[in-house]
């Protein structure tokens, strides 16, 4: 069966992406070149200027197709279900965070302090991304916790913990246990 011009411009475009992806976690953000990309993916350097001007860009698309990826993959893991203690959301966004895939998303938003056009690029995908993430703790998390007046502010502090202890983790192992019961403490002060 032939393939139409825009599955092919999907497949090359999908390659493309995985390959960014694979090289960010590979290589990090400095080895991550255009030409690293291009070899990884099999493809020419034309065809990835074709899709993507600048290199920004095409970080910024690849950020965006691996938080796809991994926001997908959490709320299947609470697939059909509703009601999540914080705990066992909380658990569900360590183990996430510990995938090697999320590395690469680290490591461009580390990259982002120091690249403008990089930090331009993410800073237009990511209230999107936010606002995923609100809406999956929303659905999957017992309606008497989504009810506290703190509930979205206590989604983005157990980001932004689980986040930066995933950083630390790469210098030093803390116990992510300490985190994980202070961040639960603040919604189930009981336990």
């Amino acid at each position: 069966m032939t393939r139409t011009q825009a599955e092919r411009r999907a497949s090359t475009q999908a390659k493309l992406l995985d390959a960014t992806v694979e090289a960010l976690v590979g290589v990090g953000y400095a080895g991550t070149s255009t030409t690293e990309i291009c070899r990884r993916a099999g493809v020419s350097q034309g065809a990835l200027f074709r899709y993507w001007p600048t290199k920004g860009e095409l970080l910024a698309d690849a950020a965006a197709h691996l938080l796809g990826r991994v926001t997908t993959a959490y709320e299947q893991a609470f697939a059909g279900r509703g009601g999540v203690g914080a705990r066992e959301a909380l658990e569900a966004l360590w183990e996430t965070y510990r995938q090697p895939d999320l590395q690469a998303a680290v490591e461009l938003y580390v990259a982002a302090r120091t690249d403008q056009e990089l930090a331009t690029a993410l800073a237009r995908i990511e209230p999107a991304h936010r606002a995923n993430l609100q809406r999956i703790a929303t659905q999957v998390m017992d309606p008497a916790l989504v009810a506290l007046p703190g509930f979205a502010p206590f989604v983005e502090l157990a980001l932004a913990a689980v986040q930066g202890a995933s950083i630390g983790a790469a210098v030093v192992d803390t116990s992510h246990d300490v985190i994980l019961d202070a961040l639960e403490r603040l919604v189930e002060p009981r336990k």
